[in-house]
């Protein structure tokens, strides 16, 4: 390594160091994107944020978020489209926003079953449960594990076995994994700018934002990604009885939309909605979604 490459590394390293946390610049005043009120819940030991709005009285829907970002973050667009047809909870994954950080491996189908858990506390039946990328797994664990809490299921931006190429995911999990550790500043810039670009977000939300993208915890992170390398529903989804939407985002470049497909052919006889959109369709496609959600509930009933 040369004495110019060996200098700018090692002035990087001090500014990572002791130089300020410095956000990105904001403009006009800015705004919570979803200023949903939550209160948590205890399953045992383990405290879980849940969000509610909506109307009391109305059918349930229940909204799973998916890897890396929590409830609000991920519905902050569909949830203003759902609020005047249905009663909306949102609960946070163990690990995840208001819940609790639980630095233990874990699967998949431990998630539906706290899940499950929070929802025998809100006394919540045969809802409508949306799962949303991991989220989506989750949904499909729930269906099949607690078939009474599940009167229809949304299976979006998913798959049955999302990650199949053994030696690929391990050295990508790896390298994510250094990414995160040695550049989180430079991570949380990324996931902003990413976010902003795709139009998830407005410039009145820039400093929320900005706070929660730096607010991320690389290690729990790596654990729920760990869980869904485990994941593999394809020998059982098709057994799951409640009514089920397949929403597959057509350029999903996180998931596969081949494996969505093959998820939506595992189905006992799904509705599949396509969307022309990337895996940020839950925001760039909240309207489609909206709708089709809509649509295949009242026609499930």
């Amino acid at each position: 390594m040369n004495t110019r490459k060996a200098l700018g590394i090692g002035g990087w390293a001090l500014w990572r160091i002791f130089g300020p946390i410095t956000r990105p610049k904001s403009r006009g005043p800015q705004v919570h994107p979803l200023p949903v009120p939550g209160r948590t819940v205890f399953v045992g030991s383990k405290e879980f944020l849940v969000r509610e709005t909506g109307l009391p009285d109305a059918p349930p829907i229940v909204l799973i978020h998916g890897w890396v970002y929590d409830s609000v973050e991920t519905f902050s667009r569909l949830v203003p489209l759902l609020v005047d047809r249905f009663r909306v909870i949102m609960i946070d994954q163990r690990n995840y926003g208001g819940s609790s950080s639980l630095y233990e491996d874990y699967e998949i189908e431990t998630v539906a079953d706290e899940i499950a858990a929070v929802l025998d506390v809100l006394e919540v039946r045969q809802a409508t449960v949306f799962g949303y990328s991991m989220g989506g797994m989750v949904t499909q664990a729930l269906a099949r594990r607690h078939p009474g809490l599940v009167g229809r299921a949304v299976y979006a931006a998913t798959a049955a076995k999302p990650m199949r190429r053994p030696v690929v995911d391990a050295i990508g999990m790896v390298l994510l994994r250094v990414l995160w550790k040695v550049g989180n500043l430079e991570g949380a810039r990324l996931s902003h700018a990413v976010l902003r670009h795709a139009g998830a977000y407005g410039p009145e939300h820039d400093r929320w934002l900005w706070d929660v993208m730096l607010a991320r915890d690389t290690e729990l992170n790596m654990r729920a990604l760990r869980a869904i390398k485990r994941f593999d529903s394809r020998k059982w989804v098709s057994q799951v009885p409640a009514p089920v939407l397949v929403i597959i985002p057509t350029r999903d470049q996180i998931i596969p939309p081949g494996h969505q497909y093959e998820l939506a052919g595992l189905v006992k006889d799904p509705v599949v909605l396509e969307l022309g959109g990337r895996h940020e369709a839950i925001f760039t496609h909240a309207a489609h979604i909206a709708e089709a959600v809509v649509e295949f509930v009242e026609k499930a009933q």
